[in-house]
């Protein structure tokens, strides 16, 4: 699904800002502890469209609210190491991509020489 969104300003249409968060109107489920929501964390250029995560809640185990989730979120965009920005999804998506990135890389590299995989990476 490729959504866009635009914000109307006095006649002119812009990119919305960032922190914009729409969980009403065009999301799938508008629950309390099952829902979802889209989000722009970061600034994006006039020049180009802002293209919104999709973020789906299917377990909220601590019972936060909706609006606490969303902040956490958004939150999280500004918290990855080394980079002084927000970046577009959480930092902690980010961290699990590079864990299973290096995990597929040590798995593969040993298979293709004489050592055994590490089991504990499969």
């Amino acid at each position: 699904m490729s959504l866009r969104l635009f914000e109307k300003t006095n006649g002119d249409v812009c990119n919305p800002g960032p922190g914009t968060i729409v969980d009403q109107g065009i999301v799938e489920n508008d629950g309390q502890s099952l829902f979802d929501f889209f989000m722009i964390a970061n600034n994006n250029p006039k020049t180009a469209t802002a293209q919104p995560v999709h973020y789906s809640v299917v377990v909220n185990t601590m019972n936060l609210s909706k609006t606490e989730i969303e902040e956490i979120t958004y939150h999280q965009c500004y918290n990855y190491y080394g980079f002084g920005g927000p970046i577009k999804v959480p930092a902690c998506i980010k961290y699990a991509q590079m864990l299973a990135t290096y995990t597929h890389d040590n798995e593969f590299s040993k298979k293709n020489s004489m050592e055994q995989p590490n089991e504990k990476l499969c």
